[in-house]
């Protein structure tokens, strides 16, 4: 059982690539207002791209919260529930590239992969606000460490009945203390590096809900 988990962001580098307006990306594409700074990209293919200044990350510190305790973590095709949270994973997959705030991120290291994970999240505590910090959406990867976003995104509707694809929201690279605000239902948009192992098993965490295991194959 992890108790503590600390939260690390893992170093990315970053191509910068020249954008026009009405491009489209085959793998995943998300447009923001450009930042101004973004990691570093090395990349197998030579590229005259000026590199951008390196992008500070977080320091990885212990979350408040502890990672429950589940003996049998819940299938992905099962919603996860506590007396606080129903949690359903709605899809998970990897790909090579992220497109945020106009730059273009690929994992650090060879094979890399983001894995993309789109969750639903309800309140089961009518009227009472929510109000949860990155650090506390997390992965657990098969080293048994526990990660949070770097990049994502999220959305509360406003009816508690409309539906939304998650895959849909623009994402930002996150930063573990800031918030997730929502009253009844919010569905979010996380994105990790990964190493690209295939097969794989991962652990999804929210807050105090229970683990959900997420198989990429």
């Amino acid at each position: 059982m992890i108790t503590k988990k600390n939260r690390h962001v893992l170093f990315l580098s970053t191509l910068i690539a020249l954008s026009l307006a009405c491009s489209s990306v085959a793998e995943l594409s998300a447009t923001a207002t450009p930042e101004a700074t973004a990691t570093s990209l090395p990349t197998n293919t030579p590229t005259t791209a000026p590199t951008a200044t390196k992008k500070p990350t977080s320091t990885p510190r212990p979350t408040e919260t502890p990672i429950p305790a589940t003996a049998t973590p819940v299938s992905m095709e099962m919603p996860a529930i506590n007396t606080q949270y129903e949690v359903k994973v709605l899809y998970a997959s990897y790909f090579a590239k992220v497109f945020s705030g106009g730059f273009e991120y690929t994992p650090l290291g060879f094979g890399g992969k983001f894995l993309d994970i789109g969750v639903v999240i309800k309140n089961r505590l009518p009227g009472e606000s929510v109000t949860v910090v990155w650090e506390n959406v997390y992965v657990i990867d098969p080293n048994n460490e526990a990660w949070y976003p770097n990049f994502g995104g999220f959305y509360a509707p406003q009816n508690k009945d409309e539906k939304f694809d998650p895959a849909t929201l623009f994402i930002y690279p996150e930063d573990a203390m800031e918030d997730i605000t929502f009253t009844d239902t919010v569905y979010i948009r996380g994105i990790w590096a990964t190493d690209g192992a295939k097969p794989a098993a991962y652990l999804f965490g929210f807050d105090t809900s229970p683990l959900i295991e997420i198989v990429i194959k």
